[in-house]
């Protein structure tokens, strides 16, 4: 397990056991405090350069084994290239990751090539995106060899070939990072995951992969206020003293404050990942870059206008029956059948028609869907404040931080996913009427479940095809109005191409879903973590799940079950919250 990912899931297993299952619902997220501080590659692999005398499969055999050592300029994997591929071949421009070195096989031919297949388990492109790849993928590429005084040496290297390392290797050598962006809406940032080498000019690849722009998947949702363009004035990122000085070439950097600040929060979320960096001073062409407040080394988001996110704290609430119950944290551990409060209460009283609910960010405002999946109700405290029947197959519905109300569905044969303006006055039809969300690429598929991220700024979409087959864990920006209001989704990231079925999911943290499902169907169902980029990781099973949430990231992951049962994850296993056929937690 990637070293940035098991110390986050490793505390958040200890905690869940310690915490004797109590729901808590506080959590802070920092940026960049998740990814940690990287300590340096102690590891090192030595491997032998060409022996004399290597037949061609043995050659490249050697060489994709040496591509793998620890050697940043990969002297020995380039003693087993002719003159010609020293020069051309790319080792970062991709990774393939395999399981083990049984899972490659090489096959020489009697024209002086060699072809080597990989059992793929995932890809790695120049960029640092990870890719799962789905079950049972293959990766062929063939080698050309010729004699050069007199012994076999690789003549010609595939285009498409970068390196192949097995999971442990990628262990060793590699580990995710977070890139930092700024929120469209407001001051927030917004990680993207890159797998990066550890070890020597980290901080360097951290600034280079912020200075490449915004992803695809995130445009439109977030923004760069570097200028595009801008490049490292001096090719590396030095360190000393706990500073990475950081000096850039830029053409139209202007001076509005607003631009700086957000940049230098950008290079300090990112680059202070590197071991040792605490703080980073900018250049711009070797003059000091200024913040607004006249420092040019920036050590602090506060002070740059980036304050950690705080939540309203707003107690989880459990269906009982047509009651709803708010979950008091000292006395989860109840095992007991949950009594309903004495009325009068600030809940509405939920007939048994009504499925799939949600409370807003604020706790104020509760949505559901009726049992045929039709209508669309709200209720704001105990009055019902609008019904609409936007579609057919609604799903449950989801509040985001904006209070913008979600859910997807069908209408006139087509898919689509709508937002509700939740603030509006409800009796207002032209401002509180769903609205349609662009987003062709659910077009033709059934909508299962859909999530907002904690920035509001993403969002989490389980699709089929429309016979229930195919599943898809896509994650798209938000592209909004000047008002907040959702105009449509930026073109999707796929994740968890493994899986078989996926039924629900959640955001456990700002760079992470956990996905209800499984990845055969002689599985039982369980959770699933699934980075924005690297392996999906197998949460405890729970036979019967239907639905999942969670009340502090991935150690307060919850459950409800068929039968009724409302279960929080205590480690390796689940323990009974109480009985209840939902349990509501804000803006999730």
């Amino acid at each position: 397990m990637r070293r940035r990912y098991a110390a986050t899931l490793a505390a958040g297993a200890v905690l869940a056991v310690t915490a004797c299952g109590g729901l808590s619902t506080s959590s802070t997220i920092q940026p960049g405090l998740e990814v940690g501080s990287v300590q340096e590659n102690e590891v090192r692999v030595e491997v032998n350069p060409v022996a004399p005398g290597s037949s061609p499969e043995q050659v490249v055999q050697g060489f994709i084994r040496a591509a793998a050592a620890s050697d940043d300029s990969y002297q020995v994997a380039r003693s087993y290239l002719a003159s010609g591929p020293q020069s051309t071949w790319r080792p970062d421009s991709s990774v393939v990751v395999f399981g083990s070195d049984s899972e490659v096989t090489y096959q020489p031919s009697n024209d002086d090539t060699v072809t080597a297949v990989a059992k793929a388990i995932a890809r790695i492109d120049g960029s640092g995106r990870y890719q799962e790849l789905p079950p049972r993928s293959t990766v062929k590429v063939t080698f050309r060899l010729a004699r050069a005084g007199g012994e076999w040496r690789i003549s010609q290297v595939p285009g498409n070939f970068g390196t192949w390392l097995s999971q442990a290797d990628l262990d060793r050598l590699y580990d995710p990072f977070r890139i930092y962006y700024v929120s469209a809406g407001d001051h927030r940032l917004v990680p993207d995951i890159r797998w990066l080498p550890i070890g020597t000019g980290l901080a360097t690849r951290l600034a280079r992969s912020l200075l490449a722009g915004v992803p695809d998947y995130l445009r439109g949702a977030v923004r760069s206020d570097i200028p595009v363009g801008t490049r490292l004035a001096v090719d590396a990122v030095t360190v000393a003293s706990g500073t990475a000085k950081v000096d850039l070439s830029a053409t139209r950097l202007g001076n509005d404050p607003g631009q700086r600040q957000n940049l230098g929060a950008q290079f300090l979320a990112t680059v202070t990942q590197a071991p040792g960096v605490e703080r980073v001073a900018l250049q711009l062409e070797g003059a000091d870059l200024q913040m607004p407040n006249g420092d040019s080394t920036v050590d602090s988001l506060s002070l740059l206008g980036f304050p950690t996110p705080s939540d309203p704290v707003v107690k989880p609430v459990v269906r009982v029956g047509t009651a709803l119950v708010a979950v008091n944290p000292d006395d989860v551990g109840d095992n007991g059948q949950r009594v309903p409060p004495p009325q009068p209460t600030s809940f509405p009283t939920v007939q048994p028609g009504w499925a799939y609910l949600a409370m807003s960010r604020n706790g104020e405002e509760i949505a559901a869907v009726g049992g045929d999946r039709a209508q669309l109700v709200r209720w704001r405290g105990t009055n019902q404040v609008q019904l609409t029947s936007p579609g057919t197959m609604l799903t449950r519905p989801t509040y985001d931080r904006e209070d913008v109300l979600w859910v997807a569905g069908r209408s006139n044969g087509a898919t689509r996913i709508w937002a509700v303006n939740a603030a509006a006055d409800p009796g207002d039809a032209a401002k509180s009427t769903p609205q349609t969300v662009s987003a062709d690429w659910v077009s033709g598929r059934t909508v299962v479940s859909l999530r907002l991220s904690p920035d509001g700024q993403r969002i989490a979409v389980v699709t089929t095809d429309r016979d229930g087959s195919d599943p898809r864990v896509d994650v798209a920006g938000v592209v909004r109005q000047p008002n907040g209001l959702p105009a449509s989704l930026s073109s999707p990231l796929r994740l968890a191409p493994t899986l078989a079925l996926a039924r629900d999911l959640v955001w456990v943290d700002d760079a992470t879903v956990a996905v209800l499902g499984r990845l055969t169907s002689s599985q039982v169902i369980r959770p699933w973590l699934v980075p924005l980029g690297g392996p999906i990781a197998a949460g405890p099973e729970i036979a019967g799940a239907r639905t999942i949430t969670t009340v502090n990231g991935e150690r307060g992951l919850v459950v409800t079950t068929d039968d009724h049962r409302v279960l929080i994850r205590a480690g390796s296993r689940w323990q009974r919250v109480g009985e209840g056929t939902d349990l509501l937690v804000a803006a999730r």
